[in-house]
């Protein structure tokens, strides 16, 4: 499968990440509140409960004690959900989970094509590169996930409340929350590396580049030195070198 890697030439300090890309075969793994939509975290919640909720949310007060000592956790969550006080008491949950998320999972984002929206928004105008990655057909869906574009991103609590109670379940929800964006998002057919280490290099294992498109406003200067420091490893890689024109 291809996977395309858009980076903006238009800061010369930048260009080493380019080069790191080419030549070592890496790429950065970042924390997720680091990416550009801002928004990455800010989720709708479906608090209705369900035939499980009462269940879960007594084993999260039993756990974490999310509501005052009189009762037990049983009684307690029934009285939470009678008087409407999953809200409260589960965004305290969540919360903690999301800081969790932010503080320990890596992501990196790619393109499932080359478009012109994506040369404008993250190719510098023009004024960048892309790098077309082949990916093993396996990974996708282990490794790599395609992002899911919906009119609004709206969980059920259940699934926040599984993620803390079972720790084999946390990277689940962590996908859902990381892989969903609003249809604002879908132009950029994104797809995405998630990882359990951040703002770490990450070799592309098993992965090998087979073609890198300058873009149309790349200074001559800028296009004659990158090409020259990539030149010979391209051609011994059998990776192809190309301009768009204007």
């Amino acid at each position: 499968m291809k996977i395309y890697k858009f980076k903006d030439l238009t800061d010369e300090n930048k260009h080493s990440h380019f080069l790191e890309i080419v030549l070592k075969n890496s790429i950065w793994c970042a924390r997720p509140d680091s990416l550009n939509d801002k928004e990455e975290f800010i989720t709708k919640l479906d608090y209705e409960p369900s035939l499980d909720t009462l269940e879960l949310l007594t084993e999260a007060v039993a756990k974490f004690r999310t509501t005052d000592y009189s009762h037990q956790p049983y009684e307690s969550a029934f009285l939470t959900l009678e008087h409407k006080g999953l809200d409260d008491n589960a965004n305290k949950v969540i919360e903690n989970m999301v800081n969790k998320c932010r503080a320990e999972i890596g992501i990196t984002s790619f393109a499932l094509e080359m478009n012109n929206q994506l040369w404008n928004e993250y190719g510098g105008n023009g004024n960048g590169v892309c790098v077309e990655i082949n990916i093993p057909d396996h990974f996708v869906g282990k490794d790599y996930h395609p992002v899911q574009y919906l009119s609004d991103k709206t969980f059920h609590v259940d699934s926040f409340l599984k993620s803390v109670l079972f720790p084999d379940n946390i990277i689940e929800t962590y996908r859902n929350v990381l892989l969903t964006k609003t249809k604002e998002w879908e132009q950029e057919k994104e797809i995405r590396f998630i990882g359990n280490r951040q703002d770490v290099t990450m070799i592309l294992s098993d992965c090998y580049i087979s073609e890198i498109t300058f873009g149309s406003n790349v200074p001559k200067y800028t296009l004659e030195t990158l090409v020259t420091s990539i030149a010979n490893h391209c051609k011994n890689r059998r990776i192809l070198i190309k301009k768009l024109s204007n």
